[in-house]
């Protein structure tokens, strides 16, 4: 089971991120888009919201928790999707600088 953090120092920072991880954060991008496609993060995540909203004897079970639920979903997909665009575009002009420097 996953330990929550309660510091109150830690509140806002990143607290998993290793020192390499926290100087180039496209290394996690990399890494989290070699493990998992797009479409495979979004079903993921729907099943999440679907187990979460559908199960009976669930943290969910105030209209309030389910629409936090739902509103958490939509911002962590649309953060997903903007993460997915900035590591194509890295990608993009790593390829194009290598190239670049290949043909020099």
């Amino acid at each position: 089971m996953r330990t929550w953090n309660t510091h109150p120092d830690w509140d806002n920072r990143p607290i998993r991120l290793s020192d390499e991880e926290r100087k180039n954060p496209y290394v996690v991008l990399d890494d989290f888009f070699s493990c998992f496609h797009l479409q495979d993060v979004r079903e993921i995540m729907w099943d999440w919201l679907v187990a979460g909203l559908s199960c009976e004897s669930s943290a969910y079970n105030t209209g309030y928790a389910r629409s936090n639920l739902i509103f958490v979903y939509e911002k962590l997909e649309l953060l997903i999707e903007a993460a997915y665009g900035l590591q194509r575009k890295r990608r993009k002009r790593l390829k194009r600088k290598q190239r670049f420097e290949a043909n020099r």
